[in-house]
């Protein structure tokens, strides 16, 4: 039985081997490969030394469930015709998508503040600004009805301490 299954097996696997293999391709029609480039060994080159010493990354403060708010000029509590109108608490204009306000007691004024929004997206603010108390932030924007809009929300905030001698 077994002489057989390899009689009838056999001659089926040598038909296969022999008719059914890939044809040639003619050499017209084979696409030209990719240029082949002899890249000589990198020549030794001496370590490049820094011109000035690497400061090390600005140490990152972290605030989860942090309050942030909006406010306007209008909301701030200076009248329109008051000197010190639009200007913050270090003497800066309000700037749009810049001016933040902070309790310096928290985070330092003219300190980096990052926000991460519920969004997924995040917004980049300068502390020039005081009028809140503990772990609050509260952003300008010159558009009242956003500032309504946006409300109370509980967000992530980071921030970086300023420069030495940044005012």
């Amino acid at each position: 039985m077994r002489n057989k299954i390899l009689f009838l097996v056999f001659p089926f696997a040598l038909f296969l081997a022999l008719f059914l293999r890939p044809l040639p391709v003619p050499a017209a029609e084979i696409p030209p490969g990719p240029a082949v480039q002899l890249i000589p060994p990198p020549a030794e080159r001496a370590e490049p030394k820094p011109e000035t010493p690497v400061e090390s990354p600005a140490e990152v403060h972290v605030i989860e469930s942090c309050t942030v708010t909006w406010y306007t000029e209008d909301t701030c509590g200076k009248a329109p015709d008051h000197p010190a109108y639009g200007i913050t608490a270090s003497g800066l204009p309000v700037e749009e998508g810049a001016t933040c306000a902070v309790d310096p007691e928290v985070i330092p004024m003219f300190s980096t503040v990052y926000v991460e929004y519920a969004d997924g997206s995040a917004g980049t603010f300068r502390a020039t600004d005081t009028g809140v108390k503990g772990n609050w932030v509260d952003i300008y924007t010159p558009d009242y009805d956003y500032a309504v809009r946006c409300g109370l929300q509980s967000l992530t905030v980071c921030w970086t301490a300023p420069e030495e001698g940044t005012p």
